[in-house]
């Protein structure tokens, strides 16, 4: 974390050594948590390490928006005049924590003492993200409730399940061949689509249809920061003007919040009110929006960001990824977005007066943060709205936690154990009166039979909380 805030520094003042005078100025340093180490206040351990005396600490509370947000936040308060020099930074050390722990020990993270009071937690989340229902479903694991997305795009595209896997293929090989050609990427080698859907050793199945090269790569060990300013402030710090890129407009919400109240497991109510407020009704060309960074921690959720930007993932010119997603690239915890924010200022330094997007999640598809960003300054200011009213305003599905007998197939994945096939299968159905159930088997043998029969808009039976083929 403190290696990346220094880069930072260096990269904007132009100059690889000395201290940069936007880092001696800080009015406030947020810190992205981290699934590996747990401090009081993050934030001040970077600022001890590199010397600064930032005027304010914060660490975010988890989740996959919250990079975006605390930008969201600082270029809304530095607008406003409340402060001119802000940073955010964050990093996962899950790989080196992994490899400890095969060596039978544990990684030595920085300690921090217990006189240092507790950081400010911002941008909280209240609602438990599943409940109890939810939960005992397996829908708290999000690749299994990521993969009931997957499921529920491929019914509503009428694909079978061959013609799906195929293109869930080809858009990892397109993701992966942008990866490739990111010196800051995990995973280099560019992939071929059959290699990305076929289980071997190396690549096993997890949550059907779900492999592991479809799922978000958290074994990593990466960090990015993020400094946003006044323009004064970059000015007095001598800044390059080749070196500025302006936050323009964003837009945040929350989806319908539990899962199982949604309307339509297919479509990201929150995405398509995030792209209306940025774009209006007709959705946004080449021309206009010339980079894209969409959030891709299971195809999904890429998917669902697509279909509500009208964005053919195949045959647009525009990649879908800046980075190369968070398979390749890497996903780093609740740290991604911060580097997809720092890729797209690099791109977009290259193409002046073009405009990128950025595109953020959390949770199971819960929380929203979508951003646009350009080398010109926005009209009329930098500001981000909340479009919660549009999401509110769509009914919600009614849920029967106690429905039995014959169901229509709405969705359904099958959870694999390392080495032990598939062991858990679990259906998203919809009664004849049009409410959800989603229930959950733990007998191998009925999950394996649902993963090759592929009862996808057939009928499954409910009796004793136990699914069977109908």
């Amino acid at each position: 974390m403190a290696d990346a805030l220094a880069r930072a520094g260096d990269d904007a003042s132009g100059r690889h050594a000395g201290r940069s005078a936007l880092l001696e100025r800080l009015d406030v340093l947020t810190a992205i948590p981290s699934f590996v180490w747990s401090v009081h206040d993050p934030a001040v351990a970077v600022a001890d390490a590199l010397g600064l005396s930032p005027a304010a600490t914060r660490v975010t509370f988890p989740g996959g928006t919250v990079p975006q947000r605390a930008l969201f936040d600082a270029a809304r308060r530095i607008a406003a005049g409340e402060l001119e020099v802000a940073a955010i930074v964050g990093a996962e050390a899950m790989k080196s924590r992994d490899l400890a722990r095969r060596a039978g020990g544990r990684a030595a993270w920085h300690a921090q003492g217990d006189d240092v009071p507790a950081a400010e937690v911002v941008f909280e989340v209240a609602e438990r993200a599943v409940d109890d229902d939810e939960q005992a479903a397996g829908l708290a694991l999000p690749v299994h409730t990521y993969a009931l997305f997957e499921h529920a795009l491929r019914r509503s595209a009428g694909r079978s399940r061959e013609e799906h896997a195929t293109r869930l293929g080809a858009i990892a090989a397109r993701m992966s061949s942008v990866a490739a050609t990111n010196d800051a990427s995990w995973l280099r080698e560019p992939v071929e689509p059959s290699a990305v859907t076929t289980p071997t050793a190396t690549n096993r199945m997890v949550s059907y249809p779900y492999t592991k090269l479809l799922t978000s790569n958290v074994i990593v060990d990466m960090g990015a920061a993020l400094i946003v300013c006044s323009l004064g402030a970059a000015r007095r710090a001598g800044v390059p003007d080749e070196q500025l890129v302006f936050p323009q407009r964003g837009a945040f919400a929350k989806e319908q919040w539990l899962v199982t109240t949604r309307q339509e497991l297919s479509t990201s109510l929150a995405m398509r009110a995030c792209v209306r407020a940025l774009f209006g009704e007709v959705h946004p060309s080449a021309g206009e929006l010339a980079l894209l960074d969409l959030y891709s921690c299971f195809p999904s959720a890429l998917q669902m960001g697509a279909d509500a930007l009208g964005l053919d993932l195949l045959g647009d010119e525009r990649p879908p990824t800046v980075t190369g997603g968070m398979t390749f690239f890497g996903g780093p915890g609740n740290n991604y977005v911060t580097h997809s924010l720092a890729t797209m200022v690099e791109r977009l330094r290259r193409l002046p007066g073009a405009r990128g997007l950025v595109t953020a999640l959390g949770w199971y598809a819960s929380t929203h943060a979508w951003g646009t960003y350009s080398t010109t300054p926005p009209e009329g200011g930098f500001a981000a709205h909340s479009v919660q009213a549009d999401v509110d305003a769509a009914p919600l599905r009614a849920v029967d936690a106690a429905y039995e007998g014959v169901a229509t197939v709405e969705s359904y994945t099958v959870g694999h154990d390392r080495g032990a096939g598939p062991t858990r299968a679990i259906a998203s159905l919809l009664t004849p009166a049009g409410a959800r159930r989603v229930v959950a088997s733990d007998d191998a043998t009925t999950a394996a039979e649902i993963e090759a029969a592929d009862p996808l808009g057939g009928a499954l039976e409910v009796r004793a909380g136990s699914l069977r083929l109908h």
